[in-house]
């Protein structure tokens, strides 16, 4: 039997520069893999001790703060409180707070509004900081048990899955022999906004009186309170993990598991069942029929009662009944089958709003330098054709090569428009690709979506976690290969492959969610140059945590 021994009450005497980051991700990690097995074994006393101890944990609390202050996107987005954590003595006086869940009361949310498509706007509420970083907590330690519960296909929001994941599963479900035909698109009304809360409070056996406090919080918006009787908020820390658990059984509706946990094929399932597959993205999800009739005679209420029951109902303008031929559009992507071949494809509107976005961001440029303009739009290509990589979209990063080609061409042409074409082009153009001009100078250039590879994406196995022990390797190799997919640049892999895709400081394997800074380890004005020998691949907060100790010109990060 192994103990876990760390101080909960007493305060550490060193600073936000001297936390030694390994140390603390291990404790938590630990505990988090406990939670896993006792999780396995039913041994359900055990997981709430444990639970328990961990939302106690001195090293849960930094690295939640941690989450929270460096490296979440909201970590300049303030609260009701109008409080942020933007430099390590603000981070370290905030640890020194008390942040237990004894007596623990939040704030009501601030309502704020993001753009969506088609010209709505999704509502978020944005809660205090403190309150992100108790959110934090419970989720840690919530999320090992539900990992050890969730269902094979449940892909959103959780970790080691993404959609390429929920994607890859419905190739290998529509592309084989004998596969069902008929798909229902369906669509969830407000999923987050509708939630009943009780249903999913009665699933939840521990933090109950926290999480209905955060569920009862209400809304503020321009200074105007409103209780919030359903629905958790969009922009909280937990909440995509209080849907995953409010959904979570829908494979199981169609007879996706055995007793045992085990998958089952659609093919080997019996009775109405047979040939029903279901596959989910969060809120999102798919369901594949032998026929038209079975879905509108045993899908569509068997759906509508499960989510009767917790407060959901479907979004009958959105929820669509097509035959694969005919396709469908998931997470950005189109899946169609044309005669023998099932094709999935970037979705139309995806491209075109790239390529809006592309030309908006040229527009509001007009007087860059060509440097600040090729640093500005490569992360947005990189990371739009990053995300259609391993499907179908040779032709379509053509498209956007060609499209992207006219837009940089009136830029520079607009900048000088009583030059010749062959002056602009030997002055923005620099050398011929594949019969194309390639954007930039000596120094930079800009990326070009046709040259990006295709490659295959290998679907995570079954309901493999990376909290479960047991499957380490699996997890130290699948995560390597993200890594090293993700770094856009030779120079970018040959570091990582020198430091065996760990931190250079804190010597952790790298995460694909993990935001990497190559360190110069001799600085540019000391001499030192931009090759791999001198280079160092950190962590951003472990490159943060370097400079405070040595001297740091940028104070907030």
């Amino acid at each position: 039997m192994k103990l876990f021994i760390e101080q909960t009450d007493e305060h550490f005497r060193l600073g936000w520069a001297s936390i030694i980051w390994r140390a603390v991700e291990q404790n938590v990690r630990r505990l988090q893999e406990r939670i896993y097995r006792a999780t396995e074994r039913q041994a359900w006393q055990q997981v709430r001790n444990l639970q328990k101890l961990l939302a106690r944990s001195i090293s849960s609390k930094l690295l939640a703060i941690r989450r929270v202050t460096q490296e979440n996107q909201g970590r300049h987005t303030p609260g009701l409180d109008g409080m942020v954590y933007d430099t390590p003595e603000k981070r370290w006086a905030f640890s020194q707070e008390k942040l237990s869940l004894k007596g623990y009361q939040p704030k009501p949310v601030r309502r704020v509004y993001i753009p969506k498509g088609e010209g709505k706007q999704r509502p978020l509420g944005i809660p205090t900081m403190k309150d992100r970083v108790m959110q934090a907590l419970v989720k840690a330690a919530l999320e090992p048990e539900w990992e050890a519960k969730f269902e094979a296909n449940a892909y959103g929001f959780r970790p080691g899955r993404g959609a390429m994941d929920a994607i890859e599963q419905l190739f290998a479900t529509l592309n084989k022999p004998g596969a069902s035909d008929w798909i229902l698109d369906a669509d969830l009304k407000g999923c987050f906004d509708n939630i009943g809360h009780e249903p999913l409070l009665a699933r939840i056996a521990v933090f109950t009186p926290t999480i209905r406090r955060w569920l009862k919080a209400g809304v503020v918006e321009l200074g105007h309170y409103a209780e919030t009787l359903s629905g958790t908020p969009q922009g909280g820390i937990i909440s995509p993990l209080l849907a995953n658990i409010a959904l979570d059984g829908l494979e199981r509706l169609f007879g996706g598991e055995t007793r045992q946990g085990k998958p089952v094929r659609p093919s080997n399932k019996r009775g109405p069942n047979r040939g029903i597959s279901l596959v989910r993205y969060a809120d999102d999800f798919v369901v594949t029929a032998p026929s038209k009739e079975v879905i509108e005679h045993y899908v569509l209420p068997q759906l509508s009662h499960f989510l009767s029951q917790r407060g959901l109902v479907l979004n009958e303008a959105k929820t669509r009944i097509v035959h694969r031929s005919e396709g469908f559009d998931f997470l950005g992507f189109n899946i169609r089958r044309y005669k023998d071949k099932l094709l999935i494809k970037p979705q139309k509107q995806k491209v075109q709003a790239h390529l809006r976005d592309l030309k908006h961001s040229l527009l509001s440029h007009r007087q860059a330098t060509v440097a600040h303009l090729v640093q500005t739009l490569n992360p947005v290509i990189t990371g739009w054709a990053n995300y259609y990589r391993h499907v179908n979209a040779k032709e379509t990063f053509t498209y956007v090569e060609y499209r992207l080609w006219h837009l940089l061409w009136n830029w520079a042409k607009r900048r000088h428009p009583t030059k010749p074409a062959k002056w602009v082009k030997q002055h923005y153009f620099k050398s011929l690709r594949r019969r194309h001009m390639v954007f930039g100078n000596a120094n930079v250039t800009l990326r070009n979506p046709a040259t990006i590879p295709i490659s295959r994406y290998v679907k995570v196995i079954g309901r493999y976690s990376p909290y479960n022990p047991a499957l380490k390797d699996y997890w130290t190799k699948r995560h390597r290969h993200q890594v090293q997919q993700q770094a856009n640049s030779r120079l970018k892999q040959t570091v990582l492959q020198q430091q065996d895709y760990q931190c250079g400081q804190c010597r952790l394997p790298f995460l694909p969610q993990d935001l990497i800074h190559f360190h110069h380890i001799i600085p540019h004005s000391q001499g030192g140059s931009d090759g791999p020998h001198n280079r160092l691949a950190l962590h951003a907060y472990c490159h943060h945590q370097f400079h405070q100790r040595v001297g740091y010109a940028v104070l907030k990060a």
